[in-house]
């Protein structure tokens, strides 16, 4: 066989092996609202979705318009796009950590959502108590929460990013400035709604905002 069949016929039998598999891995969604109700497109995490291209209505902005909270994909005002979804099992953070690993991005808020978060969250329960860590200060933008006995021993894409802290159930958060849970640090098992009001003890001319790298949740 000439050398240049083997690598024509290799490239075939690649195609049709690795083709398949990436095909699987990830599929598009058409998600369209037509009103200014919010409207649920499917039950993914942060990380499963991608932003293809808008396909009509009024402009679509992440976080405005569209995004993911705890109950799945969602669009509203008018908002209709094309979005790529992966599959929950091609999840490189699928085994680690808590329920969301800190390579994945941040909750969208739910307009009415109780709190605290009550029985079974993607599958976790929160009887126990835990807490929640806002991108922007009175609770509010996005956030990611860990149950009581979880930890982030670095914060990844939160790094230097949680503005304000919620505590439910008696819960205590042991917030630490670097990583591995080093460095100054500080605890409390009350709401923080503004990091900029909570003083570092160790230098008081500068707060907890925007400073956060590794948590613990006990």
């Amino acid at each position: 066989m000439k050398p240049t069949t083997f690598v024509r016929l290799l490239g075939i039998a690649f195609a049709c092996l690795v083709i398949p598999s990436l095909a699987s891995a990830q599929r598009s969604i058409t998600c369209e609202s037509r009103h200014k109700d919010r409207q649920y497109c499917g039950n993914f995490d942060p990380d499963q979705v991608r932003f293809d291209r808008q396909v009509g209505g009024r402009r679509c902005v992440q976080g405005e318009t569209w995004g993911v909270d705890r109950q799945g994909l969602w669009v509203e005002r008018g908002c209709r796009a094309v979005f790529i979804i992966r599959d929950r099992d091609d999840r490189r953070d699928r085994d680690r950590g808590p329920e969301r690993g800190p390579e994945r991005g941040w909750w969208t808020p739910e307009p009415g959502a109780t709190w605290p978060p009550r029985g079974d969250w993607h599958g976790g329960r929160w009887e126990r108590g835990g807490a929640c860590f806002y991108k922007d200060a009175g609770f509010a933008g996005g956030f990611f929460c860990l149950r009581r006995g979880e930890q982030l021993e670095s914060l990844g894409d939160y790094g230097d990013k949680v503005s304000s802290i919620r505590v439910f159930g008696g819960a205590r958060v042991s917030v630490y400035q670097d990583r591995n849970f080093s460095g100054i640090n500080a605890n409390t098992n009350h709401d923080r709604p503004n990091l900029g009001d909570w003083r570092l003890r160790q230098d008081p001319g500068h707060s907890w905002n925007n400073r956060i790298s590794s948590v613990r949740v006990d």
